[in-house]
């Protein structure tokens, strides 16, 4: 009966180990942006970067996006609906060590740290029609 319980769990264990490491797989290589909600628990843990997951929430109303890059530098972004402003998004990029540049993309603030120009970037957009502000993490690694 012992034997029976120990094959049993290891089965269980292996089946539920494969089974997250396949969703892992499928969520990695999707080609297509991906929109997700802190709630959608297996995209929030496998494809939310932690510098975006660690942003400080400025609205109760906020999504994820994700773009694998297909070409390009893949993305991370959140989008709060209903923000006034953006001030506490930037003290965290400081505090994360990023500097506010002096070029723009569009509208789009870029952050970038001082000693890595060509590392990972930022890009903050506040909309002041819609009330969307949008925090962008490039990842150039």
């Amino acid at each position: 009966m012992k034997n029976l319980f120990k094959w049993s769990a290891l089965m269980v264990a292996t089946v539920l180990i494969c089974g997250g490491l396949f969703v892992w797989f499928v969520a990695a290589c999707s080609n297509e942006a991906t929109v997700y909600t802190q709630h959608d628990f297996f995209k929030y843990h496998t494809l939310t970067d932690s510098d975006i997951e660690k942003a400080p929430r400025i609205t109760d109303e906020f999504y994820f996006e994700s773009h694998p890059g297909d070409g390009y530098s893949p993305t991370n972004s959140i989008v709060f609906k209903g923000a006034a402003d953006t001030a506490s998004l930037r003290a965290y990029l400081e505090k994360l060590g990023y500097a506010k540049q002096k070029r723009s993309l569009g509208e789009k603030e870029i952050w970038a740290r001082p000693n890595q120009l060509d590392g990972d970037q930022f890009y903050l957009y506040f909309n002041p029609i819609t009330h969307e502000v949008e925090l962008t993490k490039v990842l150039n690694n």
